[in-house]
């Protein structure tokens, strides 16, 4: 029996053209398969990859480091902003600025923490819960870019909630001696008590008592011996002052920086600026 007869029949039974239509189908038909099993597909291993997450809404804890104060004096609760390099934007819920030391060569600078409602999506994986936005994941310790129109600025990821508590800041205050070491006469004799340090607009230390001694001078004689004599004009201050501190797991700090005896700590209080070693901490 010829292959295709005199009426055009594959074997005298199914005629040729729609033999080829049958086949074409079958054709689409499997790659179809072939495709939709492609998705989520590893294209390395043919693994099934997972889902990539339900859209969920996250509470972001960035701290922005120092940042000067005419940049920290926009930025406000209710802020948006929008992430660096991405089309996807976040809501500033809670804003919490610490003065940081005075800056005099370029302004006031103050350290900020604020807290951030994302939009992203989450998903779970065997050994960790996966939050991305915009394709990245959102990891602690990483660094989020924010464009907030006329200023940016750059914060590092110190917690990530899937619920909205305000940011958790145990503020109190501390007495602290500070000593001041061979202080000139014109600095010494402008300490007064009741003096205070102000940063944008709230006071964040107040000199509550002074002591004044003699500054030592170690003298050499012509022999070689060591003599320790008091200074005939310089002093050693003791200041006793009351500084706005926040409580933290690792201890107190003081403008965002820990607050400890030995610390170095300068101080601003308008007329005069001293710098000096925490002694003592009540």
């Amino acid at each position: 029996m010829p292959l295709i007869d005199e009426n055009g029949n594959l074997f005298g039974l199914v005629n040729v053209i729609d033999a080829l239509v049958v086949v074409l189908g079958l054709a689409v038909l499997v790659a179809g398969i072939a495709v939709v099993s492609s998705v989520g597909d590893d294209p390395e291993t043919g693994e099934t990859q997972a889902a990539p997450g339900e859209a969920e809404t996250r509470f972001v804890t960035l701290d922005l480091g120092t940042q000067y104060d005419y940049v920290l004096d926009r930025l406000e609760e209710g802020d948006t902003a929008a992430i660096s390099g991405t089309g996807e934007t976040v809501t500033v819920t809670d804003v919490y600025v610490s003065p940081s030391a005075p800056d005099h060569a370029n302004g006031s600078v103050s350290r900020a923490t604020i807290r951030a409602e994302v939009d992203g999506l989450a998903r779970e994986t065997a050994d960790r819960d996966v939050f991305q936005v915009a394709g990245d994941p959102l990891l602690l310790g990483h660094e989020l870019a924010l464009d907030l129109g006329t200023y940016a600025m750059t914060g590092t990821i110190t917690a990530i909630d899937t619920e909205e508590p305000t940011l958790s800041i145990n503020e109190t205050t501390t007495d602290a001696e500070i000593e001041l070491e061979n202080v000139p006469p014109a600095v010494a004799a402008a300490l007064e008590e009741n003096m205070s340090e102000t940063a944008r607009g709230e006071t964040i230390a107040t000199i509550t008592g002074i002591e004044r001694d003699p500054a030592s001078v170690v003298l050499e004689s012509e022999g070689g011996d060591i003599y320790e004599r008091e200074h005939p004009r310089n002093e050693d201050v003791t200041l006793t002052v009351e500084l706005r501190t926040v409580e933290t797991d690792t201890g107190l700090e003081f403008r965002g920086e820990r607050l400890e005896v030995g610390t170095s700590v300068a101080l601003d209080f308008g007329t005069v600026t001293v710098d000096g070693d925490v002694t003592s901490i009540d």
